[in-house]
């Protein structure tokens, strides 16, 4: 009896426990299975997302580094300023230096040029030569007639030399200068570009790669073992496009890994856990047929057991199931969180990204394109003129060294927040993004006529810049482009604001910047003050206190005038260098002097100053300071009493025509080879050229203030015969007398 019941015990709960076993670990399985494969796909994911963020970011940290250079470095501007266009090889050499200092600051550039459409010249950091002798010519010819402003090229071989090594790089072009479409190149080498793609995932298990538009792989990990794309040997689970290149990075895994094999075992768990699942059932079929009466008991208890549990869990705390939810929705929060933060700071990345675009290509897509992305960033679309602004804060260089980094995007924060507030208050809609860590540019979109537009533009800059003078340390200088009717034409009023601010230098930092203020004064001309220069620069070396009158008239005369930074920045230098050029010609105790002491403290005037008055301020304190030095080194010399006297002799009677060092050495009782030896220390020059100096300028005095013939003014400047005096008037002036009295009129 007891065995009997046995039996009926054994042949209907142990199946049914047994099936239900199997089945609970089947769907565990299933389930921990599937997690499993989510989770490699979710870390697949981010994985991807970062190498392509990666990439991006050095991509683009490229592309506005040729924008800050093709903006702000005069080296690199004067290379395409068709001014200078072949006409000085320092200029090119410059440009060289400019771009070696380019490439040592980015470890991803393997190679960069610039393009000159003029003279068809390209200079690399080694290289100065024409386009036919340039082994990337073809390239450069495909480009060079291409419509768009930039973008990156992917891979392909590049060489300077005609039969030099290949090497292959990705390739950005800029368009250096709108007027003829000169090109800026920069070659990112492919191998640093497979250094990052490995960098972000060093499992032998997973790969990874960028392909172009054609799904041509462009770099992936393992570069050097590469023969083909690595998706064809391997399981791709994530592929995300690139909205800045609309290049692809794809990843996944190798099929011969460790996952299919898991993935294999997974299916024959699911074959297994099926035949056992039939099994079951039909033993339970079988059991229920021959033991129907203890399963209706079983179930009875089973139904009693449930409504206890029910009523346990109302009274009793789960603590741990509790925990486990509270957990599980704990995690989803975070989740949700995270993905929240992610979204901001692509939507953020996604603003500056649209934002650059339309200023750099604004004309390259058509006005629906750029109102679509208005529309998608939240903003509003709707208005009748649009007007750049650039914000430029003045004297950044102190301002770097006045604050640390953190106060500074603190600082620069508030300014965008306060732009943004006054500009609510106009009832004007703006968008602020900082293009480079001195300049904000930002864009204003108005419902009103172009007019009033600008009217309220206008007065938006007087409060911002009367709240930052009222409130911060620095000041700010904002250059306004012409106002335009539809966002397709914001790179053109863009490009003005831009050329507006390279005329802070000559007309002062703190102050807004138009095209009504650049019209108002007349184009300065680089070449006339030359001349100028020159004559300040021989009073100078000679000793003559005139010199600081000549340099209040340079000032004064530039300040009448509207230079761009680049012209002013030449003009100074090559003040500098002419300074240099004549001390040069002085006796060796001049020198050492000059080359330690003053010429450093020259070219630092150059490298921090924003305003004309500045410069000259800071170079006549320099000049002054040297000008009594000289004075005090020159009257040690043993000789300098006699050659003063033989110096005012000669600024008495230069109209004598039998002025000679025989003269002289009759006069002052010295030989004449001594005198001639004491000009040539004292003032770096023959005495016959400064007498001929004395004498022009004497004449030019003439010629401007008196209508007498040329061969009276010759008589009266010591020349016996006017062919002589024109000869040497000419070479002295570069110009006849007759030609300097027109000018002069």
């Amino acid at each position: 009896m007891r065995k009997n019941w046995f039996n009926r015990l054994l042949l209907s709960y142990f199946p049914v426990l047994f099936v239900v076993s199997l089945s609970l670990l089947f769907i565990t399985y299933l389930v921990l299975s599937e997690m499993s494969q989510k989770s490699a796909v979710r870390a697949n994911d981010m994985i991807t997302q970062h190498t392509l963020k990666t990439i991006d970011d050095a991509l683009l940290n490229i592309d506005r580094m040729m924008m800050h250079e093709i903006s702000s470095n005069s080296r690199i501007k004067a290379f395409f300023n068709e001014a200078d266009a072949g006409s000085n090889r320092f200029i090119d050499y410059q440009s060289a230096a400019a771009l070696q200092e380019i490439m040592n600051n980015n470890r991803f550039i393997e190679s960069l040029y610039l393009y000159r459409v003029t003279g068809q010249t390209v200079v690399t950091p080694t290289v100065l030569t024409g386009i036919e002798q340039f082994g990337d010519k073809e390239f450069i010819g495909r480009n060079v007639t291409s419509l768009k402003p930039h973008y990156w090229v992917d891979k392909r071989r590049y060489t300077e030399e005609i039969e030099g090594e290949q090497v292959e790089v990705i390739s950005l072009v800029k368009i250096a200068n709108l007027s003829d479409r000169s090109l800026f190149v920069v070659n990112v080498s492919t191998d640093r570009l497979a250094e990052l793609v490995e960098q972000t995932s060093d499992s032998p298990f997973y790969f990874a790669e960028l392909v172009n538009g054609e799904n041509k792989v462009i770099v992936s990990k393992q570069q050097d073992q590469m023969t083909s794309s690595h998706s064809e040997k391997g399981k791709l689970l994530s592929s995300i496009q690139s909205d800045y290149t609309g290049w692809t990075v794809r990843s996944g895994i190798y099929r011969a890994s460790m996952m299919d094999w898991v993935s294999s075992l997974f299916y024959l768990w699911i074959t297994f856990g099926c035949v056992v699942i039939v099994l079951g059932c039909v033993w339970l079929i079988y059991v229920t047929r021959r033991n129907y009466k203890p399963i209706l008991t079983v179930i009875n208890r089973i139904a009693e057991y449930s409504k206890y549990k029910s009523k346990t869990l109302q009274m009793a705390d789960k603590e741990d199931e509790m925990k486990l939810i509270e957990r599980t929705i704990e995690s989803l929060l975070d989740e949700s969180s995270q993905l929240y933060e992610e979204n901001k700071e692509n939507l953020i990345y996604r603003k500056r990204h649209i934002f650059r675009a339309m200023l750099e290509e604004g004309a390259a897509m058509p006005e629906e394109h750029w109102l679509g992305e208005l529309r998608k960033l939240g903003m509003e679309s709707s208005f009748q003129s649009v007007t750049m602004m650039l914000i430029e804060i003045d004297h950044y260089s102190v301002f770097e060294k006045s604050y640390s980094r953190r106060d500074q995007h603190l600082l620069k924060y508030a300014l965008s927040m306060v732009c943004q507030e006054i500009s609510d208050n106009e009832s004007m809609n703006t968008w602020a993004e900082w293009i480079d860590q001195q300049r904000m540019a930002v864009i204003g979109m108005s419902s009103k006529d172009q007019k009033e537009a600008a009217n309220d533009l206008i007065s938006l800059c007087h409060k911002l810049q009367e709240w930052v003078a009222r409130n911060l340390v620095f000041t700010v200088t904002i250059g306004l482009g012409s106002s335009k009717v539809s966002l397709a034409q914001i790179s053109s009023s863009y490009w003005d604001a831009v050329e507006a601010l390279t005329y802070k230098l000559s007309l002062g930092a703190n102050r807004i910047i138009g095209p009504d203020d650049i019209a108002a004064l007349p184009q300065g001309e680089v070449f006339r003050p030359m001349q100028h220069i020159r004559e300040i620069c021989q009073l100078f070396r000679t000793g003559n206190n005139a010199w600081e009158q000549q340099f209040q008239e340079l000032y004064n005369a530039l300040s009448m005038e509207l230079f761009s930074r680049d012209d002013l920045i030449s003009l100074t230098s090559y003040f500098i260098n002419n300074l240099h050029k004549e001390v040069m010609e002085l006796p060796k105790e001049f020198h050492d002097f000059w080359n330690e002491e003053v010429q450093g403290e020259l070219k630092l005037v150059l490298a921090d100053k924003e305003t004309i008055d500045e410069i000259y301020r800071d170079v006549e304190h320099v000049l002054k300071d040297a000008f009594e030095q000289m004075r005090e080194v020159r009257e040690n010399r043993n000789h300098h009493q006699l050659i003063h006297q033989i110096k005012k002799y000669i600024n008495e009677h230069y109209d004598n025509p039998d002025l000679s060092l025989t003269q002289l050495s009759g006069e002052f009782n010295v030989t004449a080879s001594y005198i001639s030896r004491l000009f040539k220390e004292e003032f770096g020059e023959k005495f016959n050229d400064y007498v001929a100096e004395i004498r022009i300028g004497k004449a030019k005095q003439l010629l401007k203030e008196t209508d007498a013939p040329i061969h009276e003014v010759a008589v009266k400047v010591g020349y016996t015969h006017a062919l002589s005096f024109i000869r040497v008037f000419k070479k002295v002036m570069g110009s006849t007398p007759g030609n300097y009295r027109k000018d002069m009129i």
